[in-house]
């Protein structure tokens, strides 16, 4: 006998018909995956809000309810997400803008979220303090509970999720804490940076 090769993560429903995928283009504020008619909404009402943990007033709201219901076992999460607060310790995302590609399943009694984040970061370099930009990829793996773990998992409100502060985190955690614009850098160029003489001259002409 010989068993057919696995899935890749985000499937082909044409050719495994019984996957059954649900995808949503992603945009700031867009609840994804509306409930179908009839579906189970037999969830109690629980609002669990983490202090601490990156929660933004960016929102990118993933309804669940087709997970829950069985009427898909995935929903696909494809587009971008703007960050609210998109910087810590001199480094920034650049336009405070990432692209998300995540898939979102049921994990026993919670939703897993798995997939990359992706932009650019800009910093200064730690010698000579020019602007430095590089690419930011990270991978992106939460767990979203009815009950969250403090700094563990995240919350579920009324069957749906929230990935903002999640990528939110994950985008943070990537950025560079000393980036060099080039191995080779000889640090500040001088005529912006004197030293000696050329220090003090300078000095005394912006106290005129």
């Amino acid at each position: 006998m010989v068993r057919p090769a696995p899935s890749s993560l985000r499937g082909d429903a044409a050719q495994d018909s019984h996957r059954r995928v649900d995808r949503t283009p992603a945009t700031p504020g867009h609840q994804a995956a509306p409930p179908a008619a009839g579906a189970s909404t037999a969830r109690p009402r629980r609002r669990h809000i983490r202090p601490g943990r990156g929660l933004t007033s960016q929102r990118l709201i993933v309804d669940c309810a087709r997970l829950e219901a069985g009427s898909v076992d995935r929903i696909e999460v494809v587009g971008r997400c703007r960050l609210d607060d998109p910087g810590v310790q001199g480094a920034a995302v650049v336009g405070g803008v990432v692209d998300l590609d995540v898939t979102v399943r049921v994990a026993g009694g919670a939703y897993e979220a798995a997939g990359r984040v992706a932009g650019t970061w800009t910093a200064e370099c730690r010698r000579c303090l020019e602007e430095v930009r590089g690419p930011l990829e990270a991978v992106l793996r939460e767990v979203f509970e009815w009950e969250p773990t403090e700094g563990e998992t995240w919350p579920i409100n009324d069957q749906r999720i929230d990935l903002a502060p999640a990528a939110r985190e994950t985008a943070m955690l990537s950025l560079p804490l000393a980036p060099l614009c080039s191995e080779d850098c000889a640090g500040p160029v001088p005529e912006r940076f004197p030293t000696g003489p050329a220090a003090a001259d300078l000095s005394r002409s912006t106290d005129v």
